[in-house]
């Protein structure tokens, strides 16, 4: 019965400790999770399908039209031969007549029209894909915001953490002191309000971090929950070398390219074409209208088609083409350009991070260095409480600001890479 007991209890305890593994995530994990759990993550597979079917439709072009044709009429009159010919019957032509018949097309010479479709849609493929890919991008910069926000939101956490802690040591001492009628009641009464004043901003930054933390479990589709780790990113960008790589940029050449090959399809309708054609049937009469009743009958043949004059519809339509191609490139030129100033943006900012990081560090030790002070000043009596807590709050204002400037620098960084492509 007791190793039965302890079996219990050892298992209940493992099962605890598995239970409460912290999950640790980083910043890949969740833009890949984020990607996973997006509606729009299968419709490149969809455009792809898509596509493969139209292609095929399109290919049908080259193989054999077949058509079945049947057709009755009566008429009231019809041909008669107004002289017998000695020796032989008049034929007689029924007025009740009728047809069935298969018609067969087959192209043999299009100019290149079939071709250039296949050509277009492979084109309308890639900018469905692209553009689904520039919408998947929102979502990648919203996770990127998300992320930073809740690792800003963990330090802060912490630093205001500290900040409690140390004042219930300070208000420890001075609770000790007032007893021993050292010091006055209200010394105690003001590091009390401010530990209550410290426990109201965690709250809030807890509060912050578990919206942002559900938030993210939504975007991303993964169970998350206080207990959920994550890992500071560690950003390696070029910031010396400008590329845009960003779908939305892609898109622009995609479109001129398919301007260029519908100039091709535009031509190649006026190139002569070339058919095969067929028909075969059964029918009264037939083919030999001075052959009583019904016959089958066949009929092949070849035929060219050539539009050689459409009063300079072609060339119209080619400087409608170029023109379009240029208000691409403007478009493409536009849009590169606002790039560029915004990535501009980007860099100021994580050099202005970078260099006010620098002089944190050293604001900080000067600040801790102060709040020891005031902290053995107001032990000793020679500094109220109330300005113990100006430092003590000047010493977690620092820290705060630290943690957003180390944010600041890792998002920028992102948002380089983000506004460039390389997200």
């Amino acid at each position: 019965m007791m190793y039965r007991t302890f079996l219990i209890l050892f298992v209940s305890m493992l099962a605890t400790g598995v239970l409460a593994q912290q999950q640790t995530l980083t910043l890949d994990s969740c833009l890949a999770a984020a990607m996973r759990n997006h509606p729009l993550s299968d419709q490149n597979e969809i455009y792809t399908e898509t596509s493969s079917l139209q292609q095929k439709n399109i290919d049908n072009g080259k193989l054999p039209q077949l058509n079945i044709n049947g057709q009755g009429t009566y008429q009231n009159e019809v041909i008669q031969l107004l002289y017998n010919i000695p020796g032989a019957p008049a034929p007689v032509i029924p007025k009740a007549q009728y047809k069935m018949s298969l018609d067969a097309n087959q192209l043999i010479y299009g100019g290149g029209n079939i071709d250039a479709q296949g050509i277009i849609e492979d084109y309308n493929r890639q900018i469905n894909q692209l553009n689904n890919e520039a919408e998947l991008y929102k979502i990648r910069e919203r996770i990127n915001q998300l992320y930073f926000s809740i690792l800003l939101s963990d330090l802060n956490i912490g630093v205001i953490e500290n900040t409690v802690s140390d004042l219930k040591v300070r208000a420890a001492k001075v609770n000790a002191s007032v007893k021993e009628g050292v010091m006055l009641p209200s010394a105690a009464d003001v590091l009390q309000s401010e530990i209550l004043k410290a426990g109201q901003r965690l709250l809030e930054v807890k509060t912050q971090k578990r919206m942002l933390i559900n938030t993210m479990a939504v975007l991303t589709g993964l169970t998350l929950n206080g207990n959920t780790s994550f890992t500071e990113p560690k950003l390696e960008v070029n910031l010396s070398v400008y590329s845009n790589l960003r779908p939305e940029f892609g898109v622009f050449g995609l479109m001129q390219q398919k301007l260029e090959a519908t100039k091709k399809l535009t031509v190649s309708k006026d190139l002569p074409k070339v058919y095969g054609f067929g028909t075969a049937g059964y029918g009264n009469p037939g083919y030999n209208f001075f052959k009583e009743g019904a016959a089958f009958f066949y009929t092949v043949g070849a035929k060219v088609t050539w539009n050689f004059w459409n009063w300079n519809q072609t060339s119209r339509e080619k400087q409608i083409l170029d023109l379009n191609s240029t208000i691409i490139e403007n478009q493409k030129n536009a849009y590169d350009l606002a790039n560029k100033a915004q990535v501009q943006q980007y860099l100021a900012d994580v050099q202005k991070a970078d260099e006010l990081l620098q002089s944190d560090d050293e604001i900080i030790k000067l600040r801790k260095s102060i709040t020891l002070s005031a902290a053995a000043q107001l032990e000793n009596g020679t500094l109220t409480a109330t300005e113990f807590v100006t430092e003590q709050l000047a010493e977690e204002q620092a820290l705060l600001t630290l943690n957003l400037h180390k944010m600041q620098l890792l998002q920028s960084k992102a948002l380089y890479k983000a506004a460039t492509g390389g997200l």
